[in-house]
């Protein structure tokens, strides 16, 4: 009875000399693991980083970090971190791992495309579009020649300036069905609008430059 006792206290000590320290171990090893992926990527954030201030205005511009932006990874800094991870589908570790440092790249460079496709659509027509007969006359103020049509335009109005800008192949009956609502929302894309299927005013005086006429 006393040998077995004396066993159990022995497996006891030894796991309370062993298997807890393996346990610290392998809880350091995965830790360690994500830090020094971290470090590779960016550098090191034991203090000023130049690469976690940039990490930080995008947080910021994305509306996900409202701390101080002084490249010095704090508690605050980590918790924007894990929730642009969470957005992505990427574990959410608060590291800036390659995977998230792209991610960060492209939520970067996304406001840029959104601006560089507004002014593209918003550049005057080629001189060989404007008709004959309008060269021929006096010129008139920019504010006219530029005046879009009337942005209170139909669905079937609506379906007939995709069709000229080449998002709409359906038929032209007025009607707003999942064709003419697919078109819709490609042509908000490209225009760097909200594409919700939805011809509001903007979108409207988008479409409004591919009518000719009422």
């Amino acid at each position: 009875m006393l040998r077995n006792i004396g066993i159990l206290l022995l497996i006891a000590v030894l796991s309370i000399m062993f298997i807890q320290p393996l346990r610290d171990y392998m809880n350091n090893l995965f830790k360690n693991k994500a830090q020094l992926n971290e470090e590779y990527t960016i550098g090191t954030v034991a203090g000023y980083n130049p690469r976690v201030r940039e990490a930080q205005e995008i947080l910021r511009d994305a509306g996900l970090y409202s701390g101080v932006v002084d490249g010095v990874i704090g508690a605050q800094t980590r918790l924007a971190i894990k929730e642009i991870q969470k957005k992505i589908g990427l574990k959410a570790h608060g590291r800036i791992d390659a995977v998230t440092l792209l991610a960060l790249q492209r939520l970067k460079e996304l406001p840029k495309l959104k601006q560089a496709k507004v002014q593209e659509s918003s550049l005057p027509e080629p001189a060989d579009k404007v008709e004959p007969q309008a060269q021929d006359k006096e010129a008139a103020p920019a504010a006219k020649i530029s005046k879009p049509v009337k942005s209170e335009i139909g669905t079937e109005q609506i379906q007939k300036a995709l069709q000229t800008a080449g998002f709409y192949k359906g038929k032209i009956d007025g009607k707003l069905g999942p064709q003419t609502k697919k078109a819709i929302k490609a042509f908000q894309k490209s225009q760097g609008l909200k594409a919700d299927g939805i011809a509001g005013q903007k979108t409207r005086e988008a479409l409004s430059k591919y009518l000719t006429g009422p």
